[in-house]
């Protein structure tokens, strides 16, 4: 799953130890049909199972707020009970073990987890409609009895019966469709190969599909909005073909499904999710070409098709070895975008992991084996790891094990022990001491660095003194490191030296005597960690200009921020004309948009091909100067939604006699993704005295149109702070909502109104008044029935 949130990142550690389990689930078949407008899913189940020991008289399943209705067993209704999380079966008789057996459960549900309907509580007509199903980390409990847990695997069969307007997709192969007498449509999916339950899914909506296939034959089935065909289908599945051919050759493993599939929903709880065979997405990633600057699926198609092998194809046994999926699939995903995109792009991509993995070590220190490790170790910070994996062993011995472990385990669960057991088998490695310091120990090293020129014996060297200078608890760290002393004529000398010790000194040797231009630790930054190197002005500026390495020239442009304008002023329009990748020339638009005497020089910046580097300029201009209005204003028609949001709001802000012209120029974009500039646009009219504004903000924060539109509605009158009576049936339909990005936004602003006296006395009335159903009481009582605790008051 991309971008799993915090909250469900520890839903999925609760376990170290695999569940234990009486049975072996081997085939689900299920049927269900649906009342949307209610949010009821109506099911029969069947599993199939064998027993794993003697003695089996009852079968324990998940099943949370589900009205079973009827159990049976070969044919015959059984005993059976629940409990609001379990459904307890029990069997007349002992099954025996190993004899394959079955039960039957009808059922229905109305749950708030696992299966989510969008779109029709809609009055209006028109938002989309769908159902889709999300099942991790242990969600599928909520609409069926099963048995969740990713430690079991089986064959799953879908038969799906609803409107014959709208597509149904599932897991596996379309075994047929069947009309019904009503009109409806009987959709009949099948596995052929076994996958954890939590990688079910069922998407349903209005959909066209575009039918592809790579060069192997494998069917590629892209799901897209008919409405969006012609401005989003190709910006959305860019790249997807060459992706998959990509990794089957790092991989060495063919794609091993039969089918890979992939659809954008509404009102998605997560950025997507890898089902077997069947990837669901935001539909916010379901872009044009101007969306696409600002955030395009790439990254994330590739995340997810990485999984059809690391979690789907393999999965981990329990929650605690989740980064051999997470890890896995961020890596990987960095792996294509450095194809696609170069290796400054791979690097970046590193460079983003370590900063989000050391962030994380400034509140604890947890492994990344760990039941709870936390978002940025289980996905960055493992990518890291992997990162150093090649590093450390080569390239071709990584490729090798992870072939091997791949084949070893075929759709099967997986330890992070079975990584360690590859290393060994395949390339007779017994890496225990990078596995015990990266995986099962948390933290990571911060490395003290100097260095000094020395005569010995006639020779000279450059000394490095290298101190590991991180917490004690920690522990030392023991890494090859590269060192580079790069001299004033070019030329350079490399060593690369075992740091284990708490101080280690390496000598680079310097056989001409040449003069330094500067020194490097860890060129290419490949490994994880902190380090404290000084270095003065003229190294830096050295260091920029000539390291091979982009990510060492910018660590130098970072260390230049500290540096005064006029020193390094000539460096940085040179650097920024040499520069082909977007983030080198960001920053040097960031520190040079500090600089008056620069200003001639960022109108060139301001025509920069990159939206990050235009961005860059507008975001460090304080204030905006009057000389650089006619340049920024032709960022209010710029190619990306963002900046041209961005532009509105700080040209708005800094000359306020323009506004109904920036207005003017403005009116007639809406912003793909969470229509941004259109809601920047009301905001900015309704600062200006537009009342309409106002109420057109509060119909965009309606159900009528996707959560990201809806947050940002509500962030803009919050900003305004404007709550017309139109808004609260959308507000409080906000704060009931299943997505919890929209809940918590709609959280966020009634928190802020109830702190004022005007607003809070209609939000409470409101509450009184309206009829809710016992779950949305639950969310909204403490909300708004909060009592000040009373406190014992001793009598006189």
């Amino acid at each position: 799953m991309f971008r799993l949130s915090l909250a469900i990142a520890l839903v999925w550690g609760q376990q170290i130890t695999p569940r234990e389990r009486l049975v072996d689930m081997e085939h689900m078949r299920l049927q269900v049909r649906f009342a949307p407008e209610r949010g009821t899913v109506y099911g029969i189940v069947t599993h199939v199972f064998t027993p794993l020991r003697p003695g089996v008289d009852s079968l324990i399943l998940d099943a949370v707020k589900i009205e079973v209705e009827d159990v049976r067993h070969r044919d015959q209704p059984v005993k059976f009970r629940t409990t609001g999380e379990q459904l307890i079966i029990r069997f007349p008789e002992r099954l025996q073990p190993g004899a394959r057996d079955s039960i039957t459960i009808r059922y229905m549900a109305t749950p708030r987890k696992g299966i989510y309907f969008i779109g029709w509580r809609d009055k209006t007509g028109r938002a989309r409609k769908q159902i889709w199903t999300q099942g991790q980390a242990t969600d599928h409990r909520h609409w069926i009895p099963c048995y969740d847990d990713p430690n079991d695997k089986l064959i799953t069969e879908t038969i799906i019966t609803f409107d014959s307007k709208y597509q149904v997709l599932s897991n596996g192969t379309l075994i047929d469709t069947v009309r019904n007498p009503d009109g409806s449509l009987t959709w009949h999916y099948r596995m052929q190969k076994p996958h954890s339950l939590y990688l079910l899914m069922i998407a349903i909506g209005e959909y066209g599909i575009e039918r592809r296939q790579t060069a192997r034959g494998l069917p590629l089935l892209l799901y897209y909005y008919p409405d969006r065909r012609e401005c989003c289908l190709e910006p959305t599945y860019r790249y997807t073909v060459e992706m998959v051919e990509k990794l089957e050759a790092e991989l060495g493993v063919p794609f091993p499904w039969e089918k890979y599939a992939q659809v954008p929903v509404a009102d998605y709880i997560y950025g997507a999710m890898e089902n077997t065979t069947a990837t669901v997405f935001g539909d916010f990633f379901h872009v044009d070409d101007r969306a696409y600057l600002d955030r395009s699926y790439v990254e994330v198609n590739a995340h997810e098709l990485t999984h059809q092998w690391f979690g789907d194809y393999v999965t981990a046994r329990s929650f605690a070895h989740l980064w051999l999926q997470e890890s896995f699939a961020t890596h990987y995903a960095r792996f294509i975008v450095g194809q696609l995109f170069g290796e400054d792009a791979y690097a970046w991509g590193r460079r983003t992991e370590h900063t989000l993995a050391l962030s994380a070590s400034q509140k604890d220190n947890l492994p990344i084996v760990h039941p709870n490790p936390g978002y940025s170790r289980i996905y960055q910070k493992g990518s890291a790891v992997l990162d150093m994996m090649r590093y450390t062993f080569g390239n071709q011995v990584y490729r090798q094990v992870i072939t091997y472990y791949l084949k070893k385990h075929p759709y099967d669960v997986v330890e992070t022990n079975d990584l360690y057991q590859a290393f060994q088998d395949a390339a007779g490695l017994s890496p225990d001491w990078f596995f015990q310091q990266w995986l099962y120990r948390g933290g990571e090293p911060h490395y003290h660095v100097r260095y000094q020129s020395i005569e010995r014996e006639g020779r000279t060297y450059t000394q490095f003194i290298v101190e590991q200078i991180q917490d004690s608890s920690i522990g030392l760290f023991r890494m090859p490191i590269t060192f580079a002393v790069h001299y004033k004529d070019g030329s350079y000398d490399t060593v690369r030296a075992w740091i284990a010790k708490k101080q280690e000194i390496v000598e680079v040797p310097n056989p001409g005597h040449k003069p330094i231009a500067f020194a490097l630790f860890d060129p290419g930054g490949w490994v994880l960690k902190q380090v404290t190197f000084e270095k003065g002005a003229e190294e830096l500026l050295a260091q920029l200009e000539k390291a091979p390495f982009m990510l060492d020239r910018y660590d130098a442009l970072v260390g230049l921020r500290q540096v005064p304008a006029h020193v390094k002023r000539e460096a940085l329009k040179a650097a920024y004309r040499r520069e082909r990748f977007w983030a080198m020339r960001a920053e040097i638009a960031a520190q040079l948009a500090t600089d008056p005497a620069s200003l001639e020089f960022l109108k060139q910046i301001l025509q920069d091909p990159h939206p990050q580097v235009r961005f860059a300029v507008l975001a460090n201009l304080h204030p905006i100067p009057a000389t650089l209005r006619p340049e920024l204003e032709k960022l209010l028609n710029d190619s990306s939604y963002v900046v041209q949001a961005y532009a509105l709001e700080r040209l708005s802000e800094a000359f306020p006699r323009r506004v109904s012209e920036y207005l003017r120029l403005t009116a007639n974009t809406t912003g793909l993704v969470g229509h941004n500039v259109r809601i920047k646009h009301l905001e900015i009219a309704a600062l200006n005295g537009d009342r309409t504004a106002i109420e057109k903000l509060s119909d965009y924060a309606s159900p009528a149109f996707e959560f990201r539109t809806r947050q940002n509605a509500l962030r803009a009158l919050k900003a305004l702070n404007e709550m017309p009576l139109s808004l609260l049936p959308h507000l409080f339909e906000a704060l009931t909502s299943p997505n919890p990005r929209l809940a918590g936004v709609a959280r966020e602003v009634v928190e802020y109104w109830l702190q004022q006296t005007r607003y809070r006395q209609t939000l409470v009335e409101y509450y009184q008044r309206t009829s809710w159903s016992p779950a949305e009481k639950a969310i909204l009582s403490p909300i708004f029935e909060y009592k000040p605790p009373t406190f014992y008051q001793r009598s006189s």
